[in-house]
């Protein structure tokens, strides 16, 4: 019985043992096509650089980049380059505020003004208070007017290579403020910049309009409330417990030389710049970074993740439904539901982002508990080959995804 007994065992690890190199094996061969297909979008010739990641709730099982972070084509663009993501930077706003609320700083229910050393009102409705969590869902009535947001635009230096573009709306490295000076100018009665056309007709909290300066003020409260630098507040709370040891909101945060440039297209760089209001849009980080993060938030939407407890967790996701041209949309805070991207089919959490010289998505599907982050060097604007790459690119990564889950 004994011999019996032994002769069962060693039949059971022998075939477990052939299953997991069968299972490496095929694993192997589709990351093999993967890497193939995402090549064939890289010689589409019209982006100079990207990264892919691909993850689960377990960590990241696909990480590469393609093409180069410089003119000369001598450095290649890896899952560790670094480079702004836009956007997407509004998702660490969402952690910072819930994390805020778990330690007691603030309540998203509360009125804005509770926090801020000035007085942030709609004219159109003064008596309404614009409470944080209308920031949260773009329901402030605070809109980006062109000839203000732009102001946030800074260039890093003011002479410029002939191969280096520079948008007419960039400011020069002397008008660079503080995010609390940019804030009290765009949106208080007696700030340099300030206009009622700022604010919406809407009453808070009633219509739904992206704002990337409320997003800011977002991080702003929280500040306040916090008594903590944002910037400091989010390492503490996301980028060390995630080990996100390549991330940061500036230069000084991360190794320069993994640092990509951006391109118009790849012939021509766009000017070195960074933004007044940094929190919602000018996190740098990689792709193997990211990854990292959205792994994170797949843990969290099943409520195991880390960052936040379980009823934080429920929260960020939880859906408030917005009408757009008679269409229902889904958000979370600072979170987007989707149900299709870049004509790709799917269920989908998440957000993207552009900013010249930028485009990047972060998406999860809930069902399957995987997720892509895409990061791109290179602007959408200037050459229409642009989003067809983008898009093989996206495609080649859904099917990715769906070959590993079935």
């Amino acid at each position: 019985m004994k011999n019996l007994f032994l002769i069962l065992i060693s039949s059971i690890l022998l075939f477990s043992c052939k299953t997991i190199q069968k299972n490496e094996k095929r694993n192997s061969l589709t990351n093999d096509s993967l890497t193939k297909n995402l090549q064939l979008a890289y010689q589409r010739d019209a982006i100079q650089g990207f990264s892919v990641s691909i993850v689960n709730e377990k960590g990241l099982i696909y990480d590469k980049g393609f093409g180069f972070t410089n003119i000369e084509q001598d450095k290649l663009y890896t899952s560790n380059t670094t480079q702004n993501i836009a956007s997407i930077s509004k998702t660490l706003i969402g952690i910072s505020l819930l994390k805020a609320q778990e330690l007691g700083k603030l309540n998203s229910n509360d009125p804005i003004n509770n926090y801020l050393p000035f007085k942030v009102i709609n004219p159109n409705y003064p008596e309404v208070p614009i409470l944080i969590k209308h920031l949260a869902y773009h329901t402030s009535s605070i809109s980006d007017l062109d000839e203000i947001y732009a102001k946030s635009y800074i260039l890093a230096k003011n002479e410029h290579a002939d191969n280096e573009g520079v948008y007419d709306y960039f400011n020069k490295p002397e008008t660079n403020i503080s995010l609390l000076d940019f804030i009290q100018n765009s949106l208080t009665e007696n700030g340099k910049w300030y206009s009622k056309n700022t604010f919406t007709n809407a009453v808070p909290g009633e219509k739904r309009e992206y704002s990337n300066i409320a997003a800011a003020l977002c991080a702003l409260v929280i500040e306040s409330a916090t008594k903590q630098d944002y910037r400091s507040f989010t390492k503490e709370h996301i980028l060390k417990p995630l080990k996100m040891n390549s991330s940061g909101w500036s230069s000084k945060d991360i190794d320069v030389n993994k640092r990509s440039r951006l391109f118009a297209n790849k012939e021509k760089m766009i000017a070195e710049y960074s933004l007044v209001t940094y929190a919602d849009g000018g996190f740098l980080t990689s792709s193997n970074d990211l990854g990292l993060f959205l792994s994170e938030l797949i843990k969290g939407y099943e409520g195991n993740g880390k960052l936040l407890n379980k009823e934080s967790y429920k929260k960020l996701f939880e859906k408030q439904s917005f009408s757009t041209n008679g269409k229902s949309e889904y958000y979370g805070v600072f979170i987007e539901f989707r149900d299709d991207f870049l004509n790709v089919k799917n269920d989908m959490v998440g957000h993207n982002g552009s900013d010249p010289g930028v485009f990047t998505a972060m998406y999860f599907n809930p069902k399957t508990k995987m997720g892509t982050v895409v990061l791109v060097n290179t602007d959408t604007d200037f050459t229409d080959d642009v989003w067809p790459e983008i898009e093989l690119i996206w495609k080649s990564s859904s099917d990715y995804q769906n070959t590993i889950n079935k």
